[in-house]
Order: C-alpha cells, then structure tokens, then sequence
C-alpha cells in the first residue's frame, strides 16, 4: 500500500522528462520550474489540511497513472457536446482535437486558441489568481502542464454564441493524467458565454486536473457552465478563479455527476465597485462517489453583491461537502451577501460535511447564509403514488423538483434544456 508521500514522488520524473524537452517559451519553463519547487516543498494535500480535512486521497495515491500518450484517441464531438450551435474547441487526451473542433465563423475581436499556441498572449494572465504556496494540485498543474484553452474577448464585443471547451478521456490511454490550463480575458463591457465540459466514456479510468483563470474588465459579463460527466472511476480536480473589476459580471454554474473524486474550488474576487458573482452549483452522485465544493467569495471593496446556491443529491454510500466562505473585507461597506447549501439524502449510507462560512469585517452589510440536510417527504411521496407513479418514478421526480432550484437560474434557455436532459439521465427510472 502507497501512502500519499510516496506517491507524489512519482510526478517528478515526469516535470524533469518534460523540462529536458524543452519550451520555446523561457517564461513558460520558469512558471514550470515555480509550479515544481512548490509542490516538492509542499507534496499534495492530506487530511491535516483544514480544506481537505473531509476528501481523502488515499484511492487516487493508489492509483498510478500515465502522463504521455503515443497517439490520442478520435471521439465524435457530437455524442458529448452540449449544443449543436456553437464555437467549439476540442481536447481529447490533452491535445487539440482541430478535425473535431470548430471555431470557423468567429466574430472580429474574438481569439479561442490552444494554450500551447498562445503563451505569450497568455503568459501575463497565468498564476495570477491561485496559489502554489496553499494548493498542492495547483503546483502540480503548473508544473506538468501542456495544454489548455486561451480565450480573449476585446473591448465591447458581445458574443452571440456559447463557446463549448470539450474535454474528453476517450479511454484510449489507461489510466491517463492530464493537467490543463485555461485562460479567459474579458475586456471592457465584453459578453460572452463558455462551456466548459468533461466527459468520458463509462469505466475510463484516469485524472483531469484543471486550472480557469478570469479577468474580467470593467463591465464585462461572462455567463460561465462548467459540466463534469466523467466516468465514475474518474479523478477529477478543477479549479475555477476569476478577478473582477467594476461592474462586472460572472455567472458561474457548476454541475458535478461524474468522478470517482471530484473536487472543485472556485473563488471570485471582487475589486471593483458594482462587481457581482453568482456562484450556483448542483451535485448528484451515487454509489461510492466523493464530491467535494470548495468556494470563496472575497468582498475587497464597497457595493458589490454575490449570490451563492449549492444544491446536492446524494444516494447510496455516496459523500459529499461543501465549503463556501464569503470573506467581507473592513472596506466592504455595502455589501450584500447570500449564501445557501442544501443537500438531500436518498439513503442512509449517504453523507454530507456542509460547512458554509461568513466572515465579516465591515458594519453596514447585508449578509446571510445557511445550510440544510433532509430526506424525500414521505407525504409528497404518497401524494404521487396515490396518482399511479411508481416509487421509483415518484422519487425520481421529487429529486428533480429539489434540483429545479439551480437548473432554472440559467437564463439561456438552449442550455437549461441541454442540462435537465443530462440531469434527469441520471435519475433512476422505471
């Protein structure tokens, strides 16, 4: 049995193999060379660690895992994308996929690019919102990987369709690791909408760590989804992180199915006056499934408002937690604040750890938060079966109904459709 400080030394070959390979970018194997001092000093995280206190890496230190493939995989992007109609770039087995891409038609001011091809429009933007000192898997992502998405919107342009970033373990490489970056600039008063979805086929078995790092400018929008339908032998760790100037909007829904462990942390940063996040999240997961949301929300300066909802449906011996903290900063008069988790258990083996967090440091704020556990209502359930629904349909429409909360705060109607129809995938049926 490996324990977890034997099993983080096997990433390092890999840094060392990829730095003898050399980058055309010196500051690119710089960033490499931090990433890889951070996470030597610091190793991956363990139960000591107040974030991790409640997710256990002792199945993914068992696993061992490839870092290169000899040739990627061909997936038909249209069996996992979310929509037919929109600009789409493709990663299959940490490569761009350009025959399954497709980004022919984008608007003047609009750049979607590979990372790889982008790094010094991209270079100013990266590590700026994360920390290799506390996060482990940050330094890890940034010290092995290799691709990823480059998006840029000029000022003023409002994007009239989704950008889809499909990411796929198509299986064809066991076990395989990848470690994406992806960077999002929002100039002024810019909108535009980006998907970001994980898929893969059932029983791949692998890891995706990923990193979304956003500036968004004054009065920019971006109206953010982000769906992970991996297998559920998967690891997945993703980590989403946006800087907002004044006026700005960042829309970011969050939807966990898949994963062995899953482990999302988002965090908004607020530092323009009139700056809004909404930050709504919805995880289903059965069997032994582990999920776990981390979220941060920091108010640096006066009249800025978040609105934060998490929704879980846990069955079997399935574990979730969530962890949001809002942080108000002294100077962040004027705030308004909400935060809520609810969580829904459908068996006794089911667990959740919610832990939702306020601290407050200034006096004339509008804050609230709040967390709650319960079990189907046995009076709705027999009100349904006293009309001819089997049990199992009757507590597959009730699991539905809870989730409806989240669902229905994406605006964009082509993607509320798209989503139910995957959620209610997962609901057991007759």
């Amino acid at each position: 049995m490996k324990q977890l400080t034997e099993f983080q030394t096997d990433f390092i070959p890999v840094a060392e193999m990829r730095r003898e390979n050399g980058l055309p970018n010196p500051d690119w194997r710089g960033l490499r060379a931090s990433g890889q001092q951070y996470f030597e000093r610091n190793g991956l995280p363990g139960k000591r660690d107040e974030d991790w206190k409640y997710t256990s890496l002792w199945s993914f230190s068992q696993q061992q895992f490839t870092h290169d493939v000899s040739q990627p995989g061909h997936v038909n992007a249209a069996d996992w994308q979310l929509l037919s109609d929109a600009y789409q770039l493709v990663i299959v087995d940490g490569h761009i996929d350009f025959t399954a891409s497709s980004l022919s038609g984008l608007p003047d001011g609009v750049t979607v690019q590979p990372l790889s091809q982008s790094l010094d429009a991209a270079m100013p933007y990266l590590n700026q919102q994360i920390s290799l000192e506390k996060s482990g898997f940050n330094a890890l992502n940034t010290m092995l990987m290799s691709e990823g998405a480059y998006i840029h919107v000029a000022a003023g342009v409002k994007l009239k369709k989704p950008i889809e970033l499909l990411v796929v373990n198509s299986g064809n490489t066991a076990d395989l690791a990848v470690h994406l970056r992806h960077v999002v600039v929002m100039e002024a008063e810019s909108e535009a909408t980006l998907i970001e979805l994980y898929a893969s086929p059932d029983d791949t078995t692998g890891l995706t760590n990923s990193i979304t790092e956003i500036d968004l400018a004054d009065r920019a929008k971006l109206f953010h989804y982000k769906l992970q339908r991996e297998s559920k032998q998967q690891f997945h760790i993703a980590t989403m992180a946006a800087k907002q100037a004044q006026s700005s909007e960042w829309h970011n829904h969050n939807i966990s199915l898949g994963g062995q462990l899953a482990r999302n942390d988002v965090h908004s940063q607020l530092l323009g006056e009139q700056a809004h996040v909404t930050m709504n999240g919805l995880y289903l997961v059965d069997g032994r499934q582990h999920v776990d949301n981390h979220t941060r929300i920091d108010h640096t300066i006066p009249n800025t408002t978040s609105d934060e909802l998490y929704k879980g449906v846990m069955d079997d011996k399935s574990h979730a937690v969530f962890n949001g903290k809002v942080h108000v900063h002294r100077d962040a008069q004027k705030t308004d604040a909400n935060q809520a988790n609810k969580n829904l258990l459908l068996s006794r083996g089911a667990e959740i750890d919610s832990k939702p967090e306020m601290e407050i440091y200034a006096d004339d704020v509008k804050c609230g938060h709040g967390s709650a556990i319960g079990q189907i209502n046995e009076d709705q359930l027999f009100f349904l079966r006293a009309r001819g629904l089997s049990e199992t349909s009757a507590r597959s429409l009730l699991t539905f109904a809870f989730a409806a909360d989240v669902i229905e705060q994406i605006d964009n109607t082509d993607i509320r459709d798209a989503i139910i129809r995957v959620v209610e995938q997962r609901l057991p049926r007759n």
